[in-house]
């Protein structure tokens, strides 16, 4: 029983860590600090790059929710962040950039 409260403690302070590193690329991905939009976050206003970085970080953790563990999670976080329906070329290089960028 201890083992396996471990194991469950382990996972998820590494998807704490693994959020925050995500989180990292993306900023990278979407700009940087020469980004005019932090994050890449578009769908709401933001007060500055630390408030678009909380919502990042939401957004990854309500991604991970909803996946269902099949297929990549990337594309899945890929289509809140750059829906393919609205910009498939843009889709496919979000996910490229933060995977490259990622690196888990």
């Amino acid at each position: 029983m201890t083992r396996f409260l471990f194991v469950l403690i382990a996972a998820g302070l590494t998807a704490g860590a693994d959020d925050g590193r995500l989180a990292d690329a993306i900023y990278r991905a979407e700009g940087g600090k020469l980004a005019r939009v932090p994050y890449g976050i578009t769908t709401m206003h933001v007060r500055d790059a630390n408030h678009a970085r909380q919502i990042c970080l939401r957004t990854i953790r309500s991604a991970r929710r909803d996946w269902d563990g099949h297929g990549d999670f990337l594309v899945h976080l890929g289509r809140r962040y750059c829906p393919p329906s609205v910009d498939p070329t843009g889709h496919r290089n979000w996910v490229l950039n933060t995977r490259r960028l990622y690196r888990p």
